[in-house]
């Protein structure tokens, strides 16, 4: 990994190239990727970059040395330091109890992690590198989340307090026929609105529903 693939304003790295024996190759599939970069490891990346510019007035460097992993003559790191500083570290570890353990199972460990959290597979595919989000599913279905007592999205006649009410789609050809006939009432037009539009029109008052005749008629009865 080279200065250039860190964009710390956006929190990202491109993986554009590997290596192997020594020898520069493309990344996994044969294809560059973006992956996302954690905040915490932007900082560490960025205390890096601050000591290699210290680094460059100790060790008499012309600039900063391209690669962010750099041996001590600002060539790229020999992959067999990294194997020995590794084992240095698992032999420590063995001693308080931990089993031994890859450098690659740090890949896992970071994508059984975000499964866990709610990371989609496909989201988990493309920073792992895979090509095909199947074989994210295959290696890693065991770490993806299971609440069986989590049934809300299939109990559909329940309305949660402060929710909205829900509705169905509307047809995308709308039944109008006799909202405008003549013999129509304002009760039967009322309810083809609320049928159409989903919203419930305001309760027809008395006046609406009476005639004049019959308003007389009532109000005479509580005299």
């Amino acid at each position: 990994m080279r200065w250039e693939d860190v964009d710390f304003e956006r929190g990202r790295i491109t993986i554009r190239r590997a290596r192997t024996k020594g020898v520069t190759v493309t990344p996994k599939n044969g294809r560059s990727r973006t992956i996302s970069m954690p905040p915490t490891l932007a900082e560490t990346l960025f205390d890096l970059l601050s000591l290699r510019r210290t680094q460059v007035l100790q060790r008499g460097w012309r600039e900063v040395p391209p690669w962010v992993f750099c041996s001590e003559a600002a060539t790229p790191m020999d992959e067999s330091n990294v194997t020995r500083s590794w084992d240095r570290v698992r032999r420590r570890a063995q001693k308080c109890g931990v089993r031994p353990l890859r450098l690659h199972d740090a890949r896992h460990t970071f994508a059984s992690l975000a499964l866990e959290a709610g990371r989609s597979i496909r989201w988990v595919a493309e920073q792992l590198g895979h090509s095909n989000p199947e074989l994210t599913l295959r290696t890693y279905a065991h770490a993806l989340p299971v609440e069986e007592q989590d049934l809300a999205f299939a109990d559909f006649g329940s309305k949660p307090k402060g929710s909205r009410r829900l509705y169905t789609a509307p047809s995308s050809e709308p039944n109008t026929e006799g909202t405008n006939a003549p013999d129509a009432t304002a009760r039967g037009r009322s309810e083809i609105l609320e049928r159409e539009t989903g919203v419930e029109p305001a309760t027809l008052g008395l006046g609406s529903r009476c005639s004049t005749a019959e308003l007389l008629a009532l109000s005479g009865s509580y005299d």
